[in-house]
């Protein structure tokens, strides 16, 4: 059985590929990509990798074509994010696909803030619209990165967020690759919904907690409005020393104060058969 692969040139497609090697020849698997060459060993070793541009959807049947089962990676940062998902759904139906897994994100719902709510609130349904047997895997805000920006908020001795009270189970990007291949390979997942998230809800406290404990040192919380965060993450952004680092967006850390992003879920634990990783371990 033929499985594609979208996006499997990015940070998350590659640790899904690395996961599907483990169970699925590589023969078996056509990976679709915007840069396709930065595929090319893969390609060599037996995979089939094709040009796919979901701004360009004329691209789309070609790099399909011949796929029974389709992993479909949400996209940020296209000149039309909604429509070039939708171009994707309808390649892998055109090319005869009998499931289509696709990334989404926690509660996606209209008046949710979180920036990317409202494109998946759209291209959810444009998916059950298309026919096709699907599986959306609503995932969490990468632990990684909250990880690794923790450093930065050592270092400095402070950490300005504008999340206040709120809470949100940091997911393992790792676990999201995992995630996604179980559910493309795996049996009795059509019309499932799996909240792919961490094992606990942190809250700033619990996060302030980690990074004294692994810093070794007092931090400073700096709980501040949307505005003046806006203005912090503005300057943040434009410091080339923060170039390894990334800060959630203003919209995002509202959505998690409010209550839009508290959501424990349990698809790591059902599709994997185990815990997820907790942030604790990636700090």
């Amino acid at each position: 059985m033929r499985l594609v692969v979208s996006g499997a040139s990015g940070q998350l497609g590659r640790l899904v590929v690395a996961r599907l090697l483990e169970s699925v020849a590589i023969e078996d698997l056509i990976l679709v990509s915007r840069s396709p060459g930065s595929l090319e060993w893969l390609a060599k070793l037996g995979a089939s990798v094709r040009h796919g541009d979901f701004d360009r959807p004329e691209s789309l049947p070609a790099a399909f074509e011949g796929g029974r089962r389709a992993l479909i990676i949400s996209t940020l940062g296209s000149a039309d994010t909604v429509a070039g998902h939708r171009a994707a759904f309808h390649a892998a139906a055109k090319a005869g696909v009998s499931r289509i897994v696709y990334t989404s994100v926690t509660n996606p719902v209209a008046d949710n803030p979180f920036p990317a709510a409202k494109t998946h609130v759209a291209s959810e349904r444009d998916l059950r619209e298309t026919g096709v047997p699907w599986t959306i895997l609503r995932n969490s805000l990468y632990a990684e990165l909250r990880a690794r920006i923790g450093a930065k908020y050592i270092e400095d001795g402070r950490w300005t967020t504008n999340t206040g009270d709120g809470a949100h189970a940091f997911v393992a990007r790792t676990d999201c690759a995992a995630a996604a291949a179980a559910a493309l390979t795996g049996a009795g997942h059509d019309g499932r919904i799996y909240d792919i998230t961490g094992p606990e809800l942190i809250d700033a406290r619990s996060y302030t907690a980690l990074l004294e404990e692994f810093g070794g040192r007092s931090i400073v919380r700096d709980d501040v409005d949307d505005e003046t965060y806006e203005r912090y993450r503005a300057a943040f952004a434009a410091d080339p020393d923060n170039a390894a680092y990334f800060e959630l967006y203003g919209g995002t850390g509202r959505a998690i104060r409010t209550g839009y992003l508290d959501v424990l879920g349990t698809g790591v634990r059902e599709l994997l058969g185990r815990e997820p990783i907790a942030l604790r371990e990636l700090f």
